[in-house]
């Protein structure tokens, strides 16, 4: 069974992954000139926000998963 929903989905994940390697890595491959860093910033988070929102990423579910500690004690807010 082949769902064209996903399929869509992957072809603009792969058009705006091709598009950010290229703003941001491109240049450590290539001999030109750096964008300036807020537009590579910039980028990135749009890029990584609306792959997020595309794939169903929670920011928050991820976190979730994350234990922070500080020294030897972890987070007291659990």
């Amino acid at each position: 069974m082949h769902d064209t929903h996903s399929f869509e989905r992957t072809v603009a994940t792969l058009v705006l992954f091709g598009v950010w390697a290229t703003i941001v890595l491109g240049p450590m491959f290539l001999e030109v000139d750096p964008p300036a860093s807020r537009i590579r910033l910039t980028t990135t988070a749009v890029v990584f926000l609306v792959l997020g929102r595309m794939w169903g990423i929670d920011f928050e579910q991820v976190l979730d998963c994350v234990t922070i500690s500080i020294g030897d004690r972890l987070r007291d807010d659990e």
